[in-house]
């Protein structure tokens, strides 16, 4: 299950590379576009891709290995703050829209957090910040393994041993192959206590949700 502002990026590219190398195909284009928008004859993704009855139908066979990725929910914002907003992206500019401000306002990471914190439907605006719990449908699936984006290489290497049935597990590296990286951990050292509290206010099922999985993932370390 694909959880945005959670290594989403890597995830894919690292399937697809894996797909491409076990095709015996060159994996040296793989790039933001291609991973963001698979062909079909590699990777089905979203409604374009996969029909509802095509989910249902593999999330009750149990051959199916059902995965994601979660992560830390403080970091998890803020990135999509760093990514999203800051950058000026559609995804603002939905957000602004929601509003009723100018698309062009400017937005301060406490603004945007006592937002989140106040406004219900502003954090179902865009998926990149929407809550994770939700997102993934934690509470309705029964998942095989749920990672950690803290240990992501762990994490993966235990996704493309169980799927490609390798020794080896390669895992993409997208930040130094694609540059995809923002200036969260900056934003993140200069938040104020109010700023935390904002955010456990708008996402506290993902801190719970968060807080579950690393015990889990502590008991069969």
């Amino acid at each position: 299950m694909k959880n945005h502002k959670a290594a989403c990026t890597t995830v894919l590219a690292t399937l697809m590379a894996n797909l491409l190398e076990q095709k015996g195909e060159a994996t040296e284009g793989l790039d933001m576009r291609l991973v963001h928008t698979p062909p079909n004859t590699l990777l089905l993704t979203g409604p374009r891709g996969l029909s509802i009855a095509q989910v249902m139908e593999a999330l009750a066979d149990r051959r199916v290995f059902r995965f994601t990725i979660v992560r830390e929910p403080v970091a998890r914002t803020v990135s999509s703050f760093a990514d999203k907003i800051v950058k000026g992206d559609k995804q603002k500019t939905k957000l602004m829209r929601y509003l009723k401000r100018p698309a062009d306002s400017d937005l301060s990471l406490s603004q945007f957090l006592d937002i989140m914190a106040q406004d219900q439907g502003a954090r179902d605006v865009d998926r990149h910040w929407r809550s994770q719990r939700l997102e993934v449908s934690y509470d309705f699936i029964n998942y095989d393994f749920v990672g950690d984006m803290a240990d992501l290489h762990g994490a993966l290497s235990q996704i493309v041993r169980r799927i490609f049935q390798v020794e080896r597990p390669k895992v993409q590296d997208t930040r130094a192959s694609m540059g995809h990286k923002s200036k969260s951990a900056e934003l993140i050292e200069g938040m104020t206590a109010l700023d935390r509290r904002n955010i456990e206010k708008a996402f506290g099922p993902d801190f719970e949700m968060y807080e579950d999985v690393r015990q889990k993932l502590a008991q069969v370390a």
